[in-house]
This record gives structure tokens, sequence and C-alpha cells, in this order.
């Protein structure tokens, strides 16, 4: 017994001295860090479920305001928090070449449909996809899509209000926005036509909730592959991406590009786009500068250039593209627009104003719909959909591997070299919130970015779509879909908050992305249509 006591506490003292042998690592480089916990290392506060991801991740930023960066350990890794505006210029636009890879990298040989879609991809990889896919999300590849989402969102909008029969309805409304978001992808991305809110179970959407899932076994399973070797989920055979809906999506996309071969067919979506790729045919518009700017959260587009022989766009290629719109393009569009109508419904002459907007250009449009320059010409939409970018960024947090040695200085002079294979993060949504940047950063103010008021925004302190050539290449995407959206929603209901309603909203601490402990819930109030 003595033996055996011993034995387990040595194990015990050597799992213990395992766990925390990396603790040293900031105070060794005179870097301020996020006190630790032994295995756990500052990630403690989320696994307890005392804060959500954003604010864990954040914690140093509040902490030690003076400095330019700050350390943290997930888990055992240490990494850097990124305080300074012009360090974070350095390294995702000065210094890019140095920060290429995001942290959560996979190959295709651990998910063949996940690691070949852009945003898990890294190194040259990643180069030819964005050079390859770039003029797919310019200005006038949008607006050729557009009759397509603003269709769909004034049938979806019009359908609810006249089941509404004159009376006001009560809805959740994140999961109105995941089924007009995946309807939508679906039709822009796979060309398929489909109505979620009609048949609310049908297959599509329940492939999609399965595609997408990031919480559960789903999200657990995403979780621990950012963290363990790839090489062991290999080794185990575990997908990212169930092996039945990997099929299921690449059978639709390669029936549709043998039928619209055979048959000749056109459709202005995704799908013909990279038809179009795959022969080398998608290039810049001539048109594409003049309808490139969609309100003030445009990003700069970073064309990429590449010496690597053009990608061959495979079926599976292809529908890896499209399935990571579903990732980018509906649970992200889903948070933006569930806090606007959360701060639009608190705010009533927010929503009077935007209503006046609203009215006003479907006046000018008559009986037709909503026109890609119309939207550009809608400032005070922009205005709020914009102030809840600031205030609620879906992706509260970005983050950069270090692929090449990097040396930065703190103010007090301190200089540290990140090594190669060191993740920094970015916290976005503490620098929207920072007093010094935004005034009474707390308060829903769309005002901030009036043609009166935007010039004195520092564009370095907004971060919704990231920043530099690893930007979200969607983000017009999102924009022009969000605010479709919203104009559809708003012509044809006044939103209230309900009995259900959280004020102030509680922000769910146990999940991965933004989001509400208790949903969205809202009256809709059907308005003279």
């Amino acid at each position: 017994m003595i033996i055996a006591l011993a034995l387990t506490s040595l194990t015990l003292y050597l799992a213990y001295r395992w766990s925390v042998a990396t603790f040293d690592y900031f105070e060794r480089r005179r870097v301020p860090f996020v006190k630790p916990v032994p295995l756990f290392g500052t990630m403690w506060p989320f696994v307890r479920g005392w804060m959500n991801t954003t604010d864990c991740v954040s914690e140093g930023y509040r902490l030690f305001r003076g400095s330019r960066f700050s350390g943290q350990f997930t888990f055992r890794k240490p990494g850097y928090l990124i305080h300074d505006l012009e360090l974070v210029k350095e390294i995702t636009v000065k210094d890019f070449d140095h920060f290429v890879d995001h942290s959560f990298t996979f190959s295709p040989e651990l998910d063949p449909l996940m690691g070949r879609a852009l945003i898990f991809t890294d190194g040259n990889r990643w180069k030819r996809g964005r050079s390859g896919l770039s003029p797919a999300f310019t200005g006038s590849k949008m607006r050729n899509m557009f009759e397509l989402i603003t269709n769909y969102s004034d049938r979806a909008m019009k359908r609810i209000w006249e089941s509404a029969n004159g009376g006001k309805i009560e809805r959740e409304m994140r999961d109105l926005f995941q089924r007009l978001g995946h309807d939508v992808i679906t039709s822009i991305s796979f060309g398929a036509d489909v109505d979620s809110i009609g048949e609310p179970d049908n297959e599509l959407f329940q492939y999609c909730k399965r595609l997408t899932a990031t919480n559960g076994i789903a999200g657990f399973k995403f979780f621990l592959a950012t963290l363990l070797p790839e090489q062991l989920f290999i080794w185990l055979n575990v997908k990212l991406v169930p092996t039945d809906v990997a099929a299921f999506y690449e059978s639709i996309v390669s029936n549709t590009i043998k039928n619209r071969v055979e048959k000749g067919l056109f459709r202005p979506d995704f799908i013909q786009l990279l038809m179009q790729a795959r022969k080398n045919l998608l290039q810049q518009d001539r048109k594409d500068s003049e309808l490139s700017n969609v309100g003030f959260s445009t990003v700069e587009e970073h064309l990429q250039t590449t010496n690597e022989t053009p990608m061959k766009w495979t079926d599976l290629d292809i529908t890896a593209t499209a399935a990571s719109f579903f990732f980018g393009g509906i649970e992200t569009t889903a948070t933006l627009l569930s806090f606007a109508v959360y701060e639009i419904s608190l705010n009533s002459d927010i929503q009077d104003k935007l209503q006046q907007e609203i009215d006003s250009i479907q006046a000018g449009l008559g009986n037709n719909l909503l026109t890609y320059e119309s939207v550009q010409s809608m400032k005070y939409l922009d205005m709020v959909v914009t102030e809840t970018l600031r205030l609620w960024p879906p992706l509260g947090v970005l983050d950069r591997k270090c692929t090449r040695n990097f040396v930065m200085q703190d103010n007090n002079g301190t200089q540290v070299t990140v090594e190669k294979g060191t993740v920094l993060q970015i916290p976005v949504q503490s620098i929207h919130r920072d007093p010094q940047y935004y005034p009474d950063p707390m308060k829903f103010d769309p005002e901030r970015f009036s043609e009166e008021n935007r010039h004195t925004i520092n564009k370095n302190a907004f971060l919704p779509f990231g920043a530099g050539p690893r930007n979200c290449i969607g983000s017009r995407l999102a924009l022009m879909q969000s605010k479709c959206f919203l104009y559809y929603l708003l012509r044809y209901f006044r939103v209230e908050i309900s009995s259900k309603t959280d004020v102030p909203i509680q922000v769910d601490k146990r999940a991965l992305l933004l989001s509400a402990s208790n949903g969205f819930w809202f009256h809709l109030v059907p308005r003279n249509a």
C-alpha cells in the first residue's frame, strides 16, 4: 500500500508538473500575462461557464491597458493577445507574410471537405484558393446574384406577413434568420430552391444543421481538432464533417454541374462562377470598382497573386467552397441580424427613422423589388448595420498563426521574438467597445457612422471582417444579404420586445460563437404593406 501510495503521489506530481511546465513562458520574457490555472491555462473561466470565449480570451486587454500585447495560455500553449492598433496593422497588413495562417487549419487528409474550404487552408493552398476565388466576390458578381436574394427575401417575409393575418406574432429571430440564410446560401451556392420556413424539416436544412453544428459532439470535435495533433485525428479516422453529409453535398454539386453542362443552362450563382474558374475564365470585371462599396464596413480587397499552378477545380473542391459559405454566411449573418433587431426594438426612434428610409426607397421602386443600387444608396440602413457590427461583432476575436519568426516591442522597451507556430489573437470586441475609440461605447448609436461623423472613426479600430489579405472574402455578400433581410423584415413588420425578451440581453457563456442564452424572442407587428 505504501508503494502504491508513493507511485500514485509521484504520478500526480509529475502530471501536475507537466500541466504547468510552460507557465513560466511569459515571466521569462517579461511580458504581462493572465494568471493561468494548471492544465486549463487562461481558458478556465470559459470551461467553468463564468465567461464566454470572447471575454475569456480578451481578459488581458482589460487587465494590461498600458501594454501593446499580453500573454495567455490556451490550456498549456502560450500565445499573445495584441492590444495596440498599429501592431494589429503590422500583423494583418504590413508584415502579413509572417502571419499567413489561421490557428485552425486542416488538411484534406484530415477532412476531405473542410480541408479544401478556403477558411481552413494554409500557406500556398490558401493563396491559390484566394487568388482563384477573389473575382467571384467582386461588386459586379454580387449585383448579378442580388436578384436571387431579394426575390427570396420578399417572398419569405410576405408569407410570414400573410400568415399573421393582421395580428402580431412571436418569433425566435435567430432561427428565422438561420432559415432565411440557409435558403439564400443554398440558392446561390448549390443552385437549389428550398423553403425552410414553409417546410421547416426539409432535408437540405437538416443536412445544413449537421454541416454547421458548433455545439454538442460536433462542436467539441472541432474544438479538439484545433488543439490536438492532426495526425491523431487521421490515425483515428475521425472526420470533422460526417461522411454522409459530405457525400450528400458533393452529389448535389456534381449533379448540378452535369445538368448545366448537358443542357447548356445558366444561373447567376456561385456554381456558375466556379464552373468558370474551372476553365480559368473567372476574371475581374471593369465595373467592379464602381460597385465595390457596399457601405462603411466594406473591407479592402487584397487580390492574391501566386506563381503556383492555377487550381484545378474538382467537383469536391467546388463542393467544399460552396459548403464554406454556410459556415461563413449563415451563423455570422444570423448573429448580426438578431442583435440588430434587439437594438432596433429597444430604440423606437432608430426603428422609425430606418422604416422611413425603407418606405421612401420602396415608394421609388413602386411594385418592383429592391435593387443593388438602391441598397447602396441607403445611408441610414448602412449606419444601423455598421453600428451593430461595432457593438456586437459576430466574431469577437481574430487569430493569426506566426509562419515566420517576428519581433515586436512593448511600450516599456521589452522586445520579444514571436516564434513560428505561435498563435496571436486580436480582441475585436474589446477594441470596438474601448471608449478611447468610441465614446460611450455601450450605447447603440448609428449616428457614429453618419457622413458628418465617420471621419472621426479610426478605421484601424473597426475590424468586424478582419483586416489585410486574410480578411473575410465574403464580406460584400454578408452585408448585401443582411441589408436585404433587414429591409424586407422592416418593410412588412415593426419589431417589439416580448415577455421572452431578455433586457439586457444575456450572452450565452457556453457558446463558441456570440449568441443569447435564451434566444432572440420578439413580436412581429404587421405593417400596411
